[in-house]
């Protein structure tokens, strides 16, 4: 007799992992810096899979299509949830608008909750350390990664200290993000802004809240 294929559970005994912890899966079209990131975050009821971008396939239908097979490959519990993580930078320009927005609503439809960030992730990251006023436009990564330099004294994604972005940091970095998000319920921050803090607000939740 056949038996069905039963899919593999994403986390289990092998990496001392209970499986009755909730799990976030992330993909990003980053390589380095957000998996350094969530390192920070080491909630026993909360597990978080980041899958990072490799051999160049960074463009939003190649980060969501890793959703999609994660989805395909693993056995998800009914609370575990998929997260894409876009920087909006140049795809939110003319030539790219239509595929991002494409993308965004498939990924809604999917049931996917999306954390992107205008322009990058840096800046979620300098909402860690420093204020950004409302209605200020940084348009590129750049600036971004400059201002970070400034305040921190330096910055490498390619080697981000987690010590660097403590837990009451990020709760600083979640209420400078909730403050910027105007207006609220955008697919993408409009200005610059990031929508990591949906995500990381649930991270910070304490056990039962």
């Amino acid at each position: 007799m056949n038996l069905p294929h039963k899919k593999p559970r994403p986390l289990g005994r092998e990496d001392g992992t209970l499986r009755d912890a909730n799990l976030i899966v992330i993909a990003t079209e980053d390589t380095h810096a957000p998996e350094a990131y969530f390192d920070i975050f080491g909630s026993p009821r909360i597990k978080v899979r980041v899958l990072p971008t490799g051999g160049g396939l960074s463009a939003p239908g190649h980060v969501m299509k890793r959703l999609d097979q994660f989805a395909r490959e693993f056995d998800l519990a009914e609370d575990d949830e998929l997260w894409l993580m876009l920087d909006t930078d140049h795809w939110i320009e003319p030539g790219h608008v239509r595929n991002f927005v494409r993308v965004c609503a498939e990924a809604v439809q999917k049931g996917y909750h999306l954390a992107h960030s205008n322009p990058c992730f840096e800046i979620w990251l300098l909402l860690h350390v420093a204020d950004v006023a409302p209605g200020e436009q940084l348009q590129r990564c750049a600036e971004v990664e400059q201002q970070l330099r400034d305040v921190l004294g330096g910055y490498n994604k390619r080697s981000l200290d987690p010590a660097r972005c403590s837990l009451a940091a990020a709760a600083d970095a979640v209420r400078r993000a909730e403050a910027l998000d105007q207006p609220p319920g955008q697919r993408w921050p409009q200005k610059t802004g990031s929508h990591v803090y949906k995500l990381v607000k649930k991270l910070l939740e304490p056990a039962g809240g």
